[in-house]
């Protein structure tokens, strides 16, 4: 991957938050539910059992965590994230939120947090909602926490969120299946303005591969500590201890280049320091100085996997594989045309 480019979803996403469910009931509430595509919001007219805010409240945030009848549209709360409490003072209310909530990519949650603001301040007695995930109060793209949200406001707050908003795809190197090369996988992204593409590269080394006959190259459990560029192309990734666990059936040179391969893909990228909380790795069994910054190695890039080499002759021809070419002896051979 040699460039990326800006995306604006600022449009998609507006017309994610203008649609309307199917019900054929003009309501006076809705629910918000993320798209199936996850390309924007999608609003369902609703009925409330009670007409207290209380009970209200604890009906819609059932209903957004709740899987749809309608293949349309998803819950907004996704599995691995459940409601703690709530509360609520002069209007304001505090929303609580458990589990990995982190994971969610930034555009997906900037759709989860869309749909359950506007789910609730509908309700009276609802005039806001801050939200707090394992206690901590939620952040924008800048660390910085975003606080009460309303209606009027967030659709600002989403238009400028949306906006920073970048697409890319990346060439990430994982381990063959026999942990001996490195084999290149694309993966389409969104991420921040505000975060560095070096910093996704490595975030998404340490998700893995998508594909099934791929390995990840590097130890579950590892995290990173920082990742700069210096001027001149340097790209030092600071991990952690867990760094130098071995993984299994995966050799440390490919783990070596499975970092500095994907990394080299960026244009600013020439050479890659690695180094474990601020020192040299330990790590043994490696053809390179790892106290020096590494080059490239496209010696160790797999260009073919084998389910594609399978796949490659079974849709040639048996005629065009086999030909008969009789030699000056009279002998025969079987060749590929």
């Amino acid at each position: 991957m040699r460039k990326f480019i800006s995306l604006c979803l600022t449009f998609i996403i507006a017309l994610g938050l203008i649609s309307c469910g199917s019900s054929g009931v003009d309501s006076a509430y809705k629910i918000y539910y993320l798209k199936s595509d996850k390309a924007g919001i999608i609003s369902v007219d609703y009925e409330f059992k009670s007409s207290k805010t209380a009970e209200m409240v604890e009906e819609a945030l059932s209903m957004l965590a709740a899987q749809p009848d309608n293949i349309d549209y998803i819950n907004t709360i996704p599995s691995g994230v459940q409601v703690k409490s709530w509360d609520t003072n002069d209007g304001s209310m505090n929303l609580y939120l458990v589990g990995d909530y982190e994971a969610l990519d930034i555009y997906t949650e900037i759709l989860v947090r869309a749909a359950i603001v506007k789910t609730l301040v509908q309700i009276k007695g609802v005039d806001s909602v801050s939200i707090y995930i394992n206690d901590s109060p939620l952040t924008d793209s800048k660390g910085e926490a975003i606080g009460a949200m309303t209606a009027d406001t967030f659709i600002e707050d989403f238009g400028q969120e949306t906006d920073s908003l970048l697409s890319t795809e990346l060439t990430l190197y994982f381990a063959s299946a026999d942990g001996m090369s490195t084999v290149a996988e694309k993966r389409q992204v969104y991420y921040s303005r505000n975060v560095g593409i070096e910093k996704l590269v490595i975030d998404q080394l340490l998700k893995g591969p998508d594909s099934d006959s791929l390995l990840s190259a590097i130890s579950t459990g590892t995290k990173l500590n920082s990742v700069t560029v210096s001027e001149n192309g340097v790209c030092i990734v600071n991990f952690d201890a867990a760094f130098e666990t071995t993984v299994t059936n995966v050799t440390e040179n490919v783990t070596i280049y499975s970092i500095v391969n994907s990394l080299t893909e960026l244009d600013n990228v020439k050479q890659v320091q690695i180094l474990v909380n601020g020192d040299t790795p330990h790590i043994s069994n490696v053809d390179v100085d790892l106290s020096s910054p590494i080059s490239r190695n496209e010696d160790i890039i797999n260009t073919i996997t084998e389910t594609d080499e399978d796949q490659y002759y079974d849709d040639l021809d048996t005629e065009d594989i086999e030909l008969q070419i009789e030699d000056s002896t009279g002998t025969t051979e079987t060749t590929a045309e």
